[in-house]
């Protein structure tokens, strides 16, 4: 999803990914996760799932919003990777960020660290 600031378009949300060791694959999530890119962001975890990559790590690091639904999407993500019989794990989540999800206690539901390393001593 797009938006135009100042006549140049910009992704609202975009995606780094890379293969950790464990077999776990890191998707680092950029911008914003609200309704309006949250059909890419299920899109680009559904093919991960799809190539038998259901050991997940979120990094939340330069996601700089969320909205409902997107705090929905990580609650559909754990069920699928649980699913599939993986893991998904959340790390270096912002000041912002971290407040919302202990609002909700998401927290005790998605395990979340502070840094990969943390997160990559506990996958099994």
């Amino acid at each position: 999803m797009t938006e135009k600031k100042g006549g140049a378009e910009k992704e609202k949300l975009s995606f780094e990914m890379k293969d950790g060791e464990k077999g776990f694959t890191i998707l680092s999530l950029v911008g914003e996760l609200d309704m309006w890119s949250l059909p890419q962001a299920k899109e680009r975890v559904s093919e991960l799932i799809g190539q038998g990559k259901v050991k997940l790590v979120l990094d939340l690091e330069k996601m700089n919003y969320i909205d409902s639904s997107g705090l929905g999407f990580f609650i559909g993500t754990l069920k699928k990777l649980k699913d599939a019989g993986g893991e998904l794990m959340l790390v270096n989540l912002n000041a912002y960020i971290f407040h919302i999800f202990k609002l909700i206690q998401l927290q005790h539901i998605i395990p979340t660290y502070d840094t990969l390393e943390e997160a990559v001593k506990h996958f099994s």
